[in-house]
């Protein structure tokens, strides 16, 4: 059964542009970066996991709030930008791999979904979730940002964040509405 979209359909948006989405050069991206990290509730955060971290642009925000950070990338010429990017930060990794079977090892304090759960089948967010609340620690936090625009995702940003706040063990903290995305944070009960 089908988890998510194919690699394949990633490397070859990757191989027309090395930033197809414009991570670093749109206002869009910027905005976006910054209201997510506003919108985390504690100033630091022992142990954080962000999958789909694609060239490191949010990663690079994440880290200094962090005392160890997990991304995953599943194109690996990309994780590999990502990894050299976070080079100078020992407490960073950067591994090849894919929601939602290549889930790391737990616990964690922070789980960010930036622009990656609607890549999800229904099967796979099912799973992604499961995992996201069963690695979290008590306390910990779901960072969800999606963007609300039409896709040939397999979800939509609107469905992602519903089936989300629906998660019995996790409950919502921040729930902001913005006309291109939504941003959601959920705290492990």
């Amino acid at each position: 059964m089908t988890l998510r979209l194919p690699v394949a359909y990633f490397e070859e948006i990757y191989s027309r542009a090395e930033d197809p989405w414009h991570f670093e050069t749109s206002w869009y991206e910027r905005r976006k970066y910054e209201l997510t990290m506003a919108a985390l509730p504690r100033e630091r955060y022992r142990r954080a996991f962000e999958p789909g971290c694609a060239n490191g642009a949010l990663t690079e925000r994440l880290a200094p709030r962090c005392d160890e950070l997990v991304a995953l990338e599943p194109v690996a010429e990309v994780a590999r930008r990502a990894a050299r990017r976070m080079g100078h930060a020992d407490h960073v990794s950067v591994t090849v791999g894919a929601l939602p079977e290549d889930w790391p090892p737990g616990p964690f304090d922070l789980v960010v979904f930036s622009e990656v759960a609607y890549y999800l089948t229904e099967r796979g967010l099912t799973l992604a979730c499961r995992r996201a609340v069963s690695s979290l620690r008590g306390g910990g936090h779901l960072v969800a940002v999606h963007w609300t625009g039409t896709t040939d995702y397999p979800a939509t940003g609107a469905a992602v964040h519903e089936r989300l706040r629906a998660q019995r063990d996790l409950r919502c903290v921040v729930d902001h509405r913005d006309e291109r995305f939504l941003l959601t944070v959920l705290e492990a009960r």
